[in-house]
């Protein structure tokens, strides 16, 4: 099951209204998911390094978010990039592998 929602503009101002708990949190360059990451501790504190650049270009170029406040965010995130897999024969963009 996708992670459900509102999209999020992905601008500090909306990153900051992101849950400072653990989760899952998928980005994207509509109309494409380009990358689905996890936190074990805050998905705020992930979104904001991915929009510093700290996790590399490809994810800084994202436009949107959306988060999912999740207590097993590993397999939780396992699973959707499992589900995209199934659904594209690929991986997202800018997930290398599965965690």
């Amino acid at each position: 099951m996708p992670i459900q929602g509102d999209y999020q503009s992905f601008t500090p101002e909306r990153i900051e209204g992101a849950p400072a708990q653990p989760g899952v949190y998928q980005l994207d360059t509509m109309p494409d998911i380009i990358y689905y990451g996890s936190s074990t501790i805050s998905i705020r504190d992930r979104l904001r390094s991915h929009y510093a650049g700290n996790e590399g270009p490809c994810t800084q170029r994202a436009q949107f978010f959306k988060t999912e406040v999740n207590a097993a965010p590993l397999g939780r995130e396992r699973e959707l990039l499992q589900e995209y897999y199934n659904g594209h024969g690929r991986l997202p963009a800018c997930n290398d592998v599965t965690p």
